[in-house]
């Protein structure tokens, strides 16, 4: 076979079996940029290196790759800073060929910054990559614990999450989706996560940085452990005084073998509905519009599957909103229609705080008295457990 009829057959043998791709003799570098999460904090001190960049680095070379993965967090950082210490400290310690990690945007979130700000940022980051020729691998954020001062509940997260997965797909680059993995781990915060306190987002502990090098090692290499997951999702999770006619449309995207469009179901307060899966097995778009004016708090569910074999699975709530002139059920806290414990922990927070005092939070003064204190927590305890009749 003559060399240019062999250098053919090996690029579509290369676009075919993505592992084959990324088993690359030629030495490479990983530059792992991010915040505390990237630099490993909440880690075992034991260790000298610490983060997943080390593990990572170990399970390449394992595997026969020739990598070096370096480490570039830096703690409390957001993507404000990010995005000026990124082109001038990070990016010329690569090369062409080389690669940006880029795991970074939960410091904003507990900073209060603008999502589109963020959004913003770590996409001028990524293209200042690719503009000195290295190629980027985004990265969803890992959820944040219960605890977290801010976004416990993950509706900025996950919105975030999803612009990443449109932006990656979008502009045809890698999606590693640590979140979507450690969302389907079990005992993820009681077994992955640091018990180090105060913590203001949750860190991963030695054996949850063990599975975010995991995650980025199948991503490089090709290997498909992750469902369909959701891109924009529309009314956003969260929302308030959605009006009752709102469409909900939802992007669905695959990063691996592609999605069985056949069986990806878009559901409405847990009952499947009629929105077909349009699009391909890379990314579908699924549209509702309800027959009749929606009432309460939906809540949106994703049922769907890939290619792999054997394939991985969704099946989960994405997103729910509150339309106009629904009424909250007492001892709801976080206004999703549902008295749980994550309304027992957002209450515990403010308990004891009076109106115009940082804490006070006046969705938990349920008698509205100006303080949050043992009548409330009576309220919430009468309807612990209860969920609203208007979803």
């Amino acid at each position: 076979m003559s060399p240019r009829r062999l250098a053919s057959a090996l690029l579509v043998l290369s676009s075919l079996f993505p592992a084959l791709a990324s088993a690359q003799t030629t030495p490479r570098k990983y530059l792992a940029f991010g915040d505390s999460i990237t630099f490993g904090v909440g880690d075992d001190p034991a260790r000298a290196l610490k983060g997943y960049p080390p593990r990572l680095e170990s399970l390449l070379q394992a595997a026969g790759v020739s990598a070096t993965v370096l480490n570039f967090g830096m703690g409390g950082e957001a993507t404000n800073v990010g995005v000026s210490r990124l082109p001038r400290e990070v990016l010329p310690q690569g090369a062409p060929g080389d690669v940006l990690i880029l795991m970074e945007g939960t410091n904003d979130i507990s900073q209060g910054l603008d999502l589109g700000t963020t959004f913003f940022n770590l996409a001028r980051m990524a293209d200042d990559a690719e503009d000195l020729k290295l190629s980027v691998i985004h990265a969803t954020l890992i959820p944040r614990y219960p605890e977290a001062k801010m976004d416990a509940e993950n509706a900025l997260t996950d919105q975030l999450n999803g612009r990443l997965r449109n932006l990656a797909g979008q502009r045809q680059r890698r999606l590693a989706d640590p979140n979507e993995v450690y969302r389907t781990t079990p005992n993820i915060f009681a077994g992955f996560y640091s018990t180090e306190r105060p913590d203001p987002v949750g860190h991963p502990n030695a054996a949850g940085y063990d599975i975010l090098a995991r995650v980025f090692f199948n991503t490089i290499q090709g290997i498909d452990t992750v469902s369909p997951v959701p891109g924009l999702v529309t009314p956003v999770k969260g929302a308030r005084n959605v009006k009752p006619d709102t469409s909900v449309e939802v992007d669905v995207w695959d990063f691996g073998a592609g999605i069985d469009l056949a069986s990806t179901i878009l559901l409405i307060n847990g009952q499947p509905v009629t929105a077909p899966a349009l699009g391909n097995a890379r990314l579908a778009k699924m549209i509702y519009q309800p027959p009749v004016p929606f009432t309460g708090t939906v809540r949106v569910g994703l049922r769907s599957r890939d290619l792999a074999t054997p394939p991985n699975t969704i099946d989960r709530e994405i997103a729910s909103f509150t339309v106009q002139g629904a009424a909250a059920l007492a001892g709801d806290v976080n206004r999703d229609n549902r008295v749980d414990g994550m309304d027992l922990i957002l209450f515990g927070r403010a308990f004891g705080s009076v109106q115009g005092e940082t804490r006070y939070n006046a969705n938990a003064d349920f008698n509205a008295d100006g303080s949050v204190d043992g009548l409330d927590l009576a309220v919430l305890a009468s309807n612990f457990g209860r969920t609203g009749t208007g979803s």
